[in-house]
């Protein structure tokens, strides 16, 4: 990847996400979060565990692991994200840092998790093998990410009714972005030294009582309160209509899928 290409894709993601911070625990992590409790098993977390957060966000996977018993450390490039995850969960600790360099010593963590932030990453070898680098042999690194694209029905729902009005190709994503095969992600691991590696899928659900989580998160990631007034209306009047189909007594539900991969350091 080209180095302009790679700032171009760190910029957007830093800005996106940083943008997201104080918004993240009320509306994406609704749904990222369900997720967690397989990501924590696969990752063979026990009391005492050591266990590096790799994209953390506002802190709740870091502190979903402490309360499944870990000794957990939470790891984001985002400085809004570290600031919202020490406000929010006092007494976990939290570092600033890149993925590609992360400021820990070797063979020092029993597992390393990153859920829903790989498909972020410009360059994910680097990522991948720096996880190998900080695991203990016979640690686990797991990550979960988004199933297939069609699969995600309130993004789907969103970008449908973004792209009556707007090219939502102007948004730039690393290269793992709705990669959900085997095939993909297996050089990845092997190149790093891993081994044993599996995927599987799952299915999740965003429930909610009104759009409003959905709407906010969306509106917020894709920085839709810069559009022009009257673009926002039509694409709010487009995803109103587009969730209509996902209206059940007393709120909405919105099926989702999920991947889960891991693998052992020898």
């Amino acid at each position: 990847m080209k180095d302009s290409d790679k700032k171009f894709i760190i910029d957007y993601e830093t800005e996106t996400w940083s943008r997201c911070a104080d918004s993240y625990l009320d509306t994406f992590s609704m749904l990222t979060g369900q997720m967690l409790p397989r990501v924590i098993e696969a990752a063979n977390v026990t009391s005492g565990s050591r266990v590096l957060d790799v994209g953390c966000g506002p802190g709740n996977s870091t502190r979903a692991l402490a309360d499944a018993g870990a000794i957990a450390t939470g790891l984001d490039f985002s400085e809004s994200m570290v600031a919202a995850a020490k406000a929010a969960n006092p007494g976990l600790s939290f570092k600033l840092a890149d993925g590609e360099k992360i400021p820990e010593d070797d063979d020092s963590f029993d597992a390393v998790i990153a859920n829903y932030v790989v498909h972020h990453l410009p360059e994910p070898a680097k990522v991948f093998a720096e996880a190998a680098r900080v695991l203990k042999p016979g640690g686990r690194f797991v990550f979960a990410v988004w199933g297939p694209n069609p699969e995600q029905s309130s993004i789907g729902c969103f970008v449908r009714a973004v792209s009556a009005h707007h090219d939502p190709q102007a948004l730039p994503h690393g290269p793992l972005f709705g990669v959900t095969d085997k095939e993909t992600f297996l050089p990845l691991m092997e190149s790093a030294g891993l081994t044993g590696f599996e995927l599987t899928n799952h299915k999740t659900e965003w429930k909610c009582d009104t759009l409003d989580p959905v709407i906010d998160g969306l509106w917020t990631w894709a920085n839709v309160k810069d559009f022009p007034q009257e673009k926002q209306d039509k694409i709010m009047a487009g995803m109103k209509e587009n969730c209509s189909k996902f209206a059940v007594e007393g709120g909405y539900v919105f099926p989702h899928t999920a991947i889960l991969g891991h693998a052992t350091k020898p």
